[in-house]
């Protein structure tokens, strides 16, 4: 499976603490093994996308054929509805 990031959205990750770049980079090292191991997003502007929790972000992804992509990272107290 390849990773791919949103435009932009390697920058936001570069931004984001060291502790937290850490827990997503496991968990998106178990994604290109296992990518619909996390729930499906079922309501709000990022329905029908994955997600994971990284610290307080959590983390959007779809996937396409063998293609993992990156779509959001949103501070979890912002959660889109």
């Amino acid at each position: 499976m390849t990773v791919l990031f949103a435009d932009g959205l390697a920058e936001v990750f570069g931004e984001l603490p060291d502790r937290v770049k850490r827990q997503a980079e496991r968990s998106i090292e178990l994604l290109t093994r296992f990518p619909r191991m996390y729930p499906v997003r079922r309501r709000g502007i990022m329905r029908g996308y994955r997600y994971f929790v990284a610290g307080r972000f959590l983390f959007y992804y779809s996937i396409a054929g063998t293609e993992i992509r990156l779509a959001a990272i949103i501070p979890a107290a912002m959660r889109l509805s």
